[in-house]
């Protein structure tokens, strides 16, 4: 799918949108997040009917892979990482690393199945999409429970699931298209070998650099432009090598965090405000790739596979039961399972397939747009009130609640 050339005085009219936008949606208690999307979709479905803003669509060029990782995604990986309890989220390790390896895998399996046999798609397309929807996504997820407390083990098992499972979900991705294109065992080994190996050490060697550089900096102005440039590149090499950029540059954050001491503050500012901006526009231009003639022709096959998506999280949180970590939040653990940005820039991305006269690439983008939007717009809102709901309960109780 073709993206247009994009317009750059367009990011600066959205950057504002996107305060007023903020200033709005506090004023009411709406996710500043979801009203940029409706924005986004108001401006498409004006366009549609007006040509109200035609030069607006040239922002859904943030959403090739291209810009999307070396640009959009990297800022929010790493503040995430900043903001994460580390103490939480090692004692929910292995429920996290459940979640973002098997649970990705049992998500694909059981999302193929029911979309091959309801949907009566093929097999591939049914796995292609299973593959690129199953992931929760970090961007939505982040944005849904960014300053939440109430529940702050759940909030981390969920964080941690989102920042580490697109891993998961982009090697599935690429094996699967290496099926289509040509398949060899040597070259899914290479995948697996880069993403889980050669890339968490890729993340140690920059974050160790880092650390080792920074003390040796400065002024606060120089040290955070020494971490921000080593943060991208943790990022910049493990993607070039076609390893995990997000897991490199988790792992990158990880060790830079534990060794910021009063400097904390000062990074946490400088990474809110780049975080702030490009969530901004991401979710912007989101909303304007959701067009509503395509989402109307496949309007009964999104619903269903929505149902499916939400049911196969449902079933997927309840094995959470098996841990020892637990208890959690359940309820708020499966509704924040948010699908976003990452199913929606894999799927704009892919190649075009078409067969027996019928085109595969759109009605998976039809889909995966779909879903995703649901998800945002709908599990969010639930979400958002199910932490409002358990905010003036006991830390205990609001844990184990279902």
């Amino acid at each position: 799918m073709l993206l247009a050339p994009i317009n750059y005085e367009i990011i600066l009219i959205f950057i504002l949108l996107g305060v007023l936008v903020s200033t709005f949606s506090h004023k009411i208690n709406v996710s500043y997040t979801t009203s940029l999307l409706i924005l986004g979709m108001l401006i498409t479905f004006l366009n549609i009917k007006l040509n109200f803003f035609p030069q607006a669509t040239s922002l859904t060029t943030l959403l090739s892979a291209q810009l999307f990782f070396n640009l959009i995604l990297p800022p929010i990986i790493f503040k995430a990482t900043l903001d994460l309890d580390y103490n939480n989220f090692v004692d929910n390790l292995w429920p996290i690393l459940y979640l973002a390896t098997a649970g990705v895998l049992i998500s694909v399996i059981v999302i193929s199945v029911l979309i091959h046999f309801l949907l009566r798609l093929s097999w591939y397309y049914s796995a292609l999409f299973a593959t690129i929807i199953s992931p929760t996504d970090p961007v939505g997820v982040i944005a849904t429970l960014k300053n939440t407390k109430a529940v702050p083990k759940t909030a981390s098992l969920i964080e941690g699931e989102a920042l580490i499972n697109d891993a998961t979900a982009v090697t599935l991705f690429s094996v699967l298209l290496m099926f289509h294109t040509g398949f060899y065992l040597a070259d899914v080994f290479k995948v697996i070998m880069t993403v889980f190996i050669i890339s968490p050490v890729l993340g140690f060697a920059f974050g160790y650099l880092s650390n080792r550089l920074t003390p040796l900096v400065t002024g606060f102005e120089a040290k955070i432009s020494l971490i921000f440039v080593i943060s991208y590149l943790s990022f910049f090499v493990s993607q070039a090598i076609g390893g995990s950029g997000i897991v490199s540059e988790i792992i990158t954050g990880f060790m830079i965090a534990t060794r910021l001491g009063d400097f904390k503050t000062e990074v946490n500012n400088f990474w809110s405000v780049i975080d702030y901006i490009v969530t901004s526009l991401l979710f912007i231009s989101m909303g304007l790739v959701f067009n509503p003639l395509l989402i109307v022709s496949y309007f009964a096959i999104i619903i269903v596979s929505f149902i499916i998506v939400f049911s196969s999280r449902i079933a997927l949180i309840r094995t959470l039961r098996f841990f020892k970590e637990g208890p959690y939040d359940y309820q708020l653990a499966f509704l924040s399972g948010i699908r976003g940005a990452i199913p929606l820039v894999l799927a704009l991305n892919l190649p075009n397939f078409v067969s027996d006269g019928i085109n595969y690439t759109n009605l998976i983008v039809a889909m995966t747009i779909g879903v995703a939007s649901i998800s945002l717009l709908v599990q969010t809102a639930l979400a958002q009130r199910r932490i409002s709901k358990i905010s003036a309960l006991e830390p205990l109780d609001s844990e184990t609640a279902f």
